[in-house]
């Protein structure tokens, strides 16, 4: 088992080890906790909240817009194009694979089922509210391909468990800093 902690909470990582493809994780995030973003090019996650809520974000690129790109710092323009240019031509590939993969997937007869919303070109984030009181809706997936992660809104500790598909080495994951993605992920107050 591997265990991580920081500010934002504490980890548990592939708590059944025998079983051989994949790993099944359970994350304690502190309140108002951030853990955003990152992506992988070979596994896809199933997210659950078990105790607690949490505001998942999954998201194809950064968001800009072009009329404000005379505005940015070079960093970030060319951050913007190079995110664009991998997004075309490695990553939607890999995340329309992973999708058509999980349409095929045969899950008996569980029928509530969610998955990240269809991503074009433009960017784009759904945000899922995750939490205890909708659990019976069943875990959210997410393809490989797509940026995400998670905030906790509330101020009590949230409970994720989460299985990837394939065993963690730390090869397969890609962090960005929030703010270059530019996605406000703070719950709007209504």
């Amino acid at each position: 088992m591997r265990f991580h902690k920081d500010d934002r909470g504490t980890r548990y990582c592939d708590i059944f080890p025998e079983i051989g493809k994949g790993d099944i994780n359970i994350t304690i995030v502190e309140p108002h906790a951030a853990a955003l973003w990152h992506r992988h090019k070979f596994q896809s996650d199933w997210q659950f909240v078990v105790k607690g809520s949490l505001k998942v974000g999954v998201c194809n690129l950064p968001q800009y817009k072009d009329e404000d790109f005379a505005r940015y710092p070079q960093q970030m323009v060319d951050f913007i194009e190079e995110s664009k240019k991998e997004w075309t031509n490695t990553y939607k590939p890999i995340y329309q694979k992973s999708l058509k993969n999980y349409e095929n997937i045969s899950i008996g007869k569980l029928t509530n089922k969610k998955v990240a919303m269809v991503f074009g070109d433009e960017p784009q984030c759904h945000w899922h509210y995750l939490s205890e009181h909708n659990a019976n809706e069943g875990a959210l997936f997410i393809p490989s391909g797509l940026w995400h992660g998670c905030y906790n809104y509330t101020n009590e500790p949230a409970i994720l468990a989460y299985h990837i598909t394939n065993k963690w080495d730390g090869s397969d994951e890609e962090r960005v800093h929030p703010l270059k993605m530019g996605w406000n992920y703070e719950r709007e107050v209504k």
